[in-house]
């Protein structure tokens, strides 16, 4: 009985393996005839354990080992269906080409998110979230997955907004087969508040400029996609408007943190560059927001005028230089303003002297503090020598939020007792 029950569990294991190669037909007949031998067998001891003078124990474990199989045989015929609805299966599969799939398409509706009472992120879509895994005989492994947003507006930030955006898809795409990628289609885009001027900038930006970004760079952050867009320059007269560039850039975080939009009109490694007759100046503005707040704010402008003489034996310049730079990172910033005059002249090449002066002042806005610094530096050179001076000074002042309590000077101690106060007390008393 056990070489018979090892001969139809090895028959059944091999029919079961559908890349063992094997003759539907001669597996049907094996195993019909391993049931066939294994029914006569059972129907032989029970009759022997019927007929024989066994000494009870030996009876009492045969029939319980008979109570045992004989359910089995019984299903003998369902055994034989089965095995025929498989080998019609098996006729349909080809086992070099076997391929599994699993699919996963989930989706969730999002509900606004507010600030201030008004609507920060609202969409109308849900959220859709698909995840597709396969492997084959001949391909191996791979996945390919899908999160994507569609019909959704973004206002940057209440109460005091500066961008309101629209997307008609915001897209996130990853597999084995292929590079991640990030697709961006804005429906929109309107700066308010404070960024009202940059509207007259509207129609120059690409609303497509995200959907096949001309850059995408993966790091293990995260996804950033964008674009920079230059513009011609401008020369009308004794005007000339030059190194005219704008950029725009998605981030999108793998984990943590939010998705941050980027905008800049020019930038502070290449700042636009505007003349009017010897008058010049320049300046470049950048922009970073997310859903939680203003993450940067960077914007510089500068001007000033140049002239220069050369009479053949001696030549000269004089330049006076002086702008604004404004930078606000989260609850911090600085504002800063700066003065500078430079001079120079050159006598047959033998002689020549430039003296410089800068002046700086800055106001912190995390400390109430303002800074002021000034900077003279002279250089002469003759012949072969050269000497250099520079004098530098720097000044702190401190704004409401940064001068001392009353407290603080009376150095009052925690159970309220001060002897610089008892003496101030007692000076007039004594008087």
């Amino acid at each position: 009985m056990a070489t018979a029950v090892d001969a139809l569990t090895a028959a059944l294991t091999t029919l079961l393996d559908p890349t063992a190669p094997s003759d539907p037909a001669a597996a049907k007949s094996q195993i019909a005839g391993l049931l066939s031998t294994f029914t006569s067998l059972v129907t032989g001891l029970r009759a022997d354990s019927a007929a024989l003078p066994l000494p009870p124990y030996a009876k009492a474990k045969l029939d319980r080992l008979l109570r045992g199989v004989e359910p089995y045989l019984s299903d003998a015929a369902k055994v034989t269906a089965a095995v025929d609805q498989f080998l019609a299966f098996l006729q349909g599969l080809d086992p070099a080409n076997l391929e599994v799939r699993a699919k996963l398409d989930w989706s969730t509706p999002i509900k606004p998110f507010k600030l201030a009472g008004e609507n920060v992120f609202e969409s109308k879509d849900p959220l859709r979230i698909a995840v597709e895994a396969r492997t084959s005989v001949k391909g191996g492994a791979g996945f390919d997955a899908l999160a994507e947003i569609t019909n959704f507006s973004l206002t940057l930030v209440p109460p005091a907004s500066l961008m309101r955006m629209r997307f008609d898809r915001l897209a996130f795409r990853s597999g084995s087969s292929s590079k991640p990628d990030v697709d961006v289609v804005f429906g929109g885009i309107e700066f308010i508040g404070p960024l009202s001027f940059v509207n007259t900038l509207q129609e120059l930006i690409p609303l497509d400029g995200f959907s096949d970004p001309p850059f995408l760079d993966v790091s293990t952050g995260g996804v950033r996609a964008g674009f920079t867009l230059g513009l011609p320059n401008v020369a009308v007269g004794v005007f000339a408007l030059q190194n005219i560039s704008l950029g725009a850039d998605c981030n999108v975080p793998f984990l943590g943190e939010a998705v941050t939009v980027g905008f800049n009109f020019c930038s502070r490694e290449r700042p636009f560059a505007l003349t009017v007759t010897f008058v010049g100046g320049g300046g470049f503005l950048g922009v970073r927001i997310s859903p939680k707040g203003l993450q940067l704010l960077e914007l510089a402008l500068e001007f000033g005028a140049r002239l220069a003489v050369d009479l053949g034996v001696a030549s000269g310049s004089v330049e006076v230089m002086g702008g604004i730079y404004l930078r606000l990172e989260g609850d911090g910033g600085s504002l800063a303003g700066y003065f500078r005059i430079r001079g120079e002249v050159d006598v047959l090449g033998l002689i020549s002297a430039s003296i410089e002066l800068s002046m700086e002042l800055i106001y912190e806005f995390n400390t109430g503090k303002m800074v002021g610094r000034a900077t003279i530096k002279v250089q002469v050179e003759v012949f072969m020598f050269s000497v250099s001076v520079s004098v530098s000074a720097e000044r702190r002042f401190a704004g409401s939020n940064g001068d001392p309590t009353f407290a603080e000077i009376m150095d009052v101690a925690p159970d309220a007792t001060s002897p610089r106060w008892d003496e101030y007390c007692d000076a007039f008393a004594a008087a």
